[in-house]
């Protein structure tokens, strides 16, 4: 069989590799080096360099080196040397109006003989459009930052993301409910052209881990209890994180617990002020609020299985990998009820309203207050989490390279 000569854009990984390694970074990351090692595919890369950082070639490189990949560059993108006061906001805007940037696009021979150019999440570079015999082609996570731009900063972008689609391109998408977003914003975008890819967990780092050993350790690095209840996102205001606090708190406070904790993991987002308000008005509980900061995924495995149970009430998702993180290690979920979470999620959690503290309050007394319905629930996620694989997931982007193939 003739393989498919295809490139990826590699700006999205060159960005967070070794920085902020979470979302949508994991994502391209278990894609890319998948397809790189797939024997149907022959894989190049490219740069555009949508944010204009100086580094992002160098750390592309870097990633390539110590990935160990061995693979060609179809374009460069080159720094010109002088624009007159282009660190100006002024001139700023005048020259991204009047279309003056900071690099220069050249493409070598290898982009003529490719067939297919995948693009992680930016958008697809206007100098490709000189390029027609190439399929193009851009995964889209969530409609979020047009949907909800007071949970996001990054609008503008997702809206140049999804204009460069357009009726001539394709795109896929990682939940049903996000294809339904992107058609209902974008009605001029062929739905023939739209596809669903759901995502997954790797099995590497997200496994049912009862090492007491390796959790001994993790306690002791990120000051973890015994008992406790778990949230894992950015801190940031769509998360929802500040009701979990007040919940969790208001269950604790009414019901005289005082051997469980809320351990709450991940970087500080997007506005994130709200989230430590609500952390410093529990008063006389806070040392019963562990935050943790980011935890390396060589951690998380023990995290997650040792939870009594994992919280993740976002108002909003596109696809929502810390919950099939916590279903493949066998821990109790209960999420939202909103968006893409239901697709994820299924039947083998719990899922509610993310508005409604009094559902929160009961369903957390619930699993704390009774072991055998928190074990069912665990059972339960382990079987629903099997539905998804990276493996899978590359298998239906194979299946959809063919068929973009075929127009």
């Amino acid at each position: 069989m003739k393989k498919i000569k295809i490139i990826f854009d590699l700006e999205v990984i060159g960005n967070a590799y070794k920085y902020n390694q979470t979302g949508i970074f994991r994502v391209a990351y278990e894609l890319f080096k998948r397809f790189f090692s797939n024997n149907s595919l022959e894989v190049f890369y490219a740069n555009h360099n949508f944010n204009n950082h100086k580094e992002t070639h160098l750390k592309i490189n870097r990633f390539i080196l110590e990935e160990n990949f061995i693979i060609k560059n179809v374009n460069d993108c080159i720094r010109v040397k002088f624009i007159p006061f282009r660190k100006e906001k002024l001139f700023k805007k005048i020259y991204k109006l009047i279309g003056i940037s900071d690099y220069v696009i050249s493409y070598n021979e290898e982009i003529k003989n490719a067939q297919i150019y995948h693009t992680f999440y930016y958008p697809i570079h206007e100098s490709l459009e000189v390029y027609p015999h190439l399929k193009k082609v851009i995964t889209i996570h969530d409609l979020i930052p047009i949907l909800y731009p007071q949970y996001n900063e990054n609008t503008e972008l997702l809206e140049k993301t999804i204009k460069s689609i357009g009726s001539s391109n394709f795109a896929i998408c990682v939940s049903e409910n996000t294809k339904k977003d992107l058609l209902k914003y974008a009605p001029y975008i062929d739905p023939n052209k739209v596809f669903v890819s759901l995502l997954a967990a790797s099995k590497d780092f997200f496994y049912k881990c009862d090492d007491g050993k390796k959790f001994s350790e993790v306690q002791k690095k990120y000051n973890i209890p015994n008992k406790y209840f778990l949230s894992l996102s950015t801190l940031e205001p769509r998360k929802n994180i500040d009701h979990v606090i007040r919940s969790f708190v208001k269950m604790i406070t009414e019901k005289k617990i005082d051997d469980l904790s809320l351990v709450l993991v991940g970087n500080k987002g997007w506005d994130f002020d709200n989230i430590f308000q609500e952390y410093e008005n529990t008063k006389g509980r806070k040392d019963k609020i562990i935050i943790t900061g980011r935890i390396p995924d060589e951690d998380l495995a023990s995290i997650y299985s040792h939870a009594n149970s994992f919280y993740y009430m976002s108002f909003y998702e596109g696809f929502g990998l810390p919950p099939l993180e916590a279903m493949q290690c066998g821990t109790a979920v209960v999420v939202s009820n909103t968006s893409s979470l239901p697709e994820v999620v299924g039947n083998a959690g719990v899922l509610l309203d993310p508005t409604d503290q009094g559902q929160l309050v009961e369903t957390m007394w619930k699993i704390y207050d009774n072991d055998e319905y928190r074990q069912d629930l665990g059972r339960k996620a382990i079987e629903q989490a099997k539905n998804f694989s990276w493996e899978k997931t590359v298998a239906e982007h194979l299946k959809i390279y063919e068929t973009i193939l075929q127009f």
